[in-house]
């Protein structure tokens, strides 16, 4: 009896193995990333506004930038900036809602080029309004002939509005316009699948 279990666990060793063999290809699945989108930079590229003017080494120093809601959840990866001087600035990530920081970056300008700076990635959540802002006295200010620029959809990114603060502190802009926008802040969003 001892003997006919062995030859059976035998038999069955060697099935398993005759089974699997060495060509067997092991499937690999790749997740494709969404494409990422740079919503303000996007709306300057699509003309919906036009650069009125610039200003660099202002008297006055601002923080200021673009209040968003996405459609899709997902992540910001990056946030930048296009300012016209070759600079450092710090740009900030806010959840309006709880009216704290989410993420803060200093990104160095390269005069008038559109510069963005990585950061830990932060999750977004469909429906929820953030602010990205910019503190700099050298900015550009972008109209659309009188037209009310805001609020606007940039893919899965709705801009509601332009908010700006007067001073250096890190603190949540509370003066919105919807027919002007000073600096050029954006964020790298990328979007569940």
């Amino acid at each position: 009896m001892k003997a006919q279990k062995l030859i059976w666990g035998l038999i069955f060793i060697g099935i398993l193995f005759n089974s699997c063999s060495k060509d067997d290809e092991i499937e690999v699945i790749e997740v494709e990333e969404a494409t990422p989108q740079y919503p303000m930079k996007s709306l300057i590229e699509s003309g919906h506004m036009q650069v009125n003017y610039q200003k660099v080494n202002s008297p006055s120093t601002f923080e200021m930038g673009y209040k968003f809601k996405t459609f899709k959840n997902g992540k910001i990866t990056a946030l930048g900036l296009r300012i016209p001087n070759n600079e450092t600035y710090r740009v900030t990530l806010w959840n309006v809602e709880t009216e704290t920081v989410l993420a803060t970056a200093m990104v160095n300008s390269s005069s008038g080029l559109i510069s963005f700076e990585d950061i830990e990635p932060i999750t977004i959540a469909s429906g929820t309004t953030y602010f990205v802002s910019v503190n700099t006295n050298d900015y550009y200010q972008f109209t659309n002939a009188g037209n009310d620029l805001f609020p606007t959809e940039m893919g899965d990114v709705l801009i509601s509005g332009y908010g700006s603060n007067f001073g250096t502190s890190q603190t949540l802009p509370t003066t919105f316009s919807e027919t002007s926008y000073l600096g050029m802040v954006d964020i790298k969003f990328v979007a569940n699948n």
